[in-house]
Order: structure tokens, then sequence, then C-alpha cells
């Protein structure tokens, strides 16, 4: 099975896109600083629709662009010679 981790590695990209810091968003977003950071690093796995939507809104993007689906080559070649029916 193919391991998804969803976390929002776009986000730095996006926000220094907009010419605002970490700072600026957490507060715009109403999320704490540590956790723009930890996103940022990829540090934190999984992040939830209720962190990810105020941020999103805070930047004036979709939530979809925010995301970046991971997934580890582990997982991949654990795929090979897998056969998936459509």
């Amino acid at each position: 099975m193919v391991e998804k981790r969803y976390n929002l590695t776009g986000l730095k990209g996006i926000r220094e896109a907009r010419g605002i810091t970490q700072q600026q968003l957490s507060e715009q977003a109403g999320v704490s600083i540590a956790t723009i950071q930890k996103q940022e690093q990829g540090v934190q796995r999984d992040v939830s629709l209720s962190i990810a939507l105020p941020i999103a809104q805070a930047l004036e993007v979709s939530v979809e662009q925010l995301f970046l689906l991971e997934i580890t080559s582990k997982n991949v070649e654990g795929q090979k010679g897998a056969t998936h029916a459509k």
C-alpha cells in the first residue's frame, strides 16, 4: 500500500510570494507561528482542514494549492509489479 502524507509544503513559497512573514501569517490566519514553521519545514504531518483553511484564506489561495501529496520511494518500490483495477 502506498503511504500518503499530506502537509503544507507549498506554504513557504506562497507566503514568500505574498511578501508576508510567518508572524504576519500567523496573526492573519489565527494559528500559532509554531504551526506555520512546522508546516513549512515538513515536520508536522497530516495537517487538519481546521488549520489549512484559515491559512489558505489568509493567503487568498485554495486549500488545494497548499497541499502536496508526498509518496515515499519506499512505498512506491513496494508497489512494483502490483496491478490496479480501474
